[in-house]
């Protein structure tokens, strides 16, 4: 009988890094598998990932309606009120999931009530400045496999007291998505995102620093850091996502576009036109993650602002900076007057997919994971399994 898998996505972030893992599962008969949706813009996203060839099992509404703490909390109760009943008619033998998220937590937070097996895509990852740090190390102390991206995660995961034969360094899902991703030409992508190319364009997208006093400041920091590059730089936006003060953030930027003939707004461009625009922009602005994991693999300069992504590994072609606006300019320009870098990239080798598949088809049967066992280890001379990286 093939393992029924059931994967969760939240955001456009997490279905992009679960892509390539489903990819392979929908083409090998030892698995069958079931993905259901949610998050902020769930339907939007659903008719994506029909697009992207995947069948759509289940669509939870979470009911968000304002990004204050008591909202984005109830929309996570309506969520998990949503997997349960999902996981009661899906039955899967597995639960896969990626990240950091409330979206995802909630999912994890279910799916263990009901005694079902979850294996964890990017565990062990430290980002200081947002709630999703704590988020990600209550999923891993809640799953049973963990696929972490590279060795110092893996480390931090059994640090949790989490069993080192079910902690693989296997690298990070997104590179092999870009891999494996067919790239438009530099004329078809600026055509597809309705901009006419600057001499130099940037790829921006800024999403709430949620243990930031005032991100809505932050964002107004860079938004003035990048009108003052003037008109004849090109500004790509894509959507924030629904953190408190998600939806002021969004407005903000909404309303910047709409006095700014030189910049365009995209809720979502979907992964080929992503990372296009990595290819073909000059600059990666923002505190996105893809700044830290995917611009890497094309040279393209990250600035990143504030300390959302505090404590991830960094390629050289990223620069960190406050959110102030003379700091947050001054580092784009000096981005755009560097030649493009080689690529390098600290998060694996491209085929962390394949690993995954691996591990999870010699895992046998998946209830003996259930029980878990606390390890005590001293951290510095904790062993892992060996990842390939």
């Amino acid at each position: 009988m093939p393992l029924k898998v059931c994967a969760v996505t939240g955001t456009r972030a997490d279905w992009g890094l679960l892509v390539p893992v489903l990819i392979l599962m929908q083409q090998d008969p030892a698995f069958d598998l079931k993905v259901v949706v949610t998050g902020q813009d769930f339907q939007e996203r659903a008719r994506q990932i029909a697009g992207d060839a995947f069948a759509v099992a289940r669509v939870i509404d979470m009911n968000l309606t304002d990004d204050t703490p008591r909202a984005v909390t109830s929309s996570a109760a309506n969520a998990i009120a949503g997997y349960a009943e999902a996981y009661e008619q899906l039955k899967p033998d597995l639960l896969l999931v990626d990240g950091d998220r409330y979206e995802i937590l909630g999912a994890v937070f279910a799916a263990y009530l009901a005694r079902i097996p979850i294996a964890h895509i990017g565990g062990g990852d430290v980002t200081e400045g947002a709630v999703d740090d704590a988020f990600r190390h209550a999923i891993s102390k809640m799953s049973h496999l963990h696929f972490v991206s590279t060795s110092e995660a893996a480390r931090r995961v059994c640090q949790l007291g989490e069993e080192p034969s079910r902690v693989f360094a296997v690298g990070s899902t997104g590179l092999d998505h870009i891999r494996s991703t067919p790239l438009l030409d530099r004329a078809a992508f600026f055509e597809t995102v309705g901009l006419t190319p600057r001499e130099k364009n940037a790829m921006v997208t800024f999403h709430p620093e949620t243990l930031a006093s005032d991100s809505v400041r932050d964002c107004r920091e860079m938004l003035d850091a990048l009108d003052r590059l003037g008109a004849g730089v090109g500004l790509i936006f894509s959507g924030t996502n629904a953190d408190v003060q998600g939806l002021e953030i969004g407005k903000l930027i909404a309303t910047f576009v709409t006095s700014h003939p030189n910049a365009v707004l995209h809720s979502s461009l979907g992964s080929q036109r992503y990372f296009s625009a990595l290819k073909h922009v000059d600059v990666v602005v923002g505190n996105s993650s893809s700044g830290l994991y995917e611009a890497p693999s094309f040279g393209t300069p990250t600035v990143n602002i504030g300390d959302r992504q505090k404590g991830r590994l960094r390629a050289p072609s990223v620069t960190d900076v406050q959110p102030q606006r003379e700091a947050i300019n001054a580092a784009i320009l000096k981005a755009f007057a560097l030649d493009r870098m080689a690529p390098v990239n600290p998060y694996g080798d491209g085929y962390a997919a394949e690993k995954i598949i691996t591990h999870l088809k010699a895992m046998g049967d998946p209830r003996r994971l259930l029980k878990k066992q606390f390890i005590d280890q001293n951290p510095s001379t904790a062993k892992v399994s060996p990842g390939h990286l």
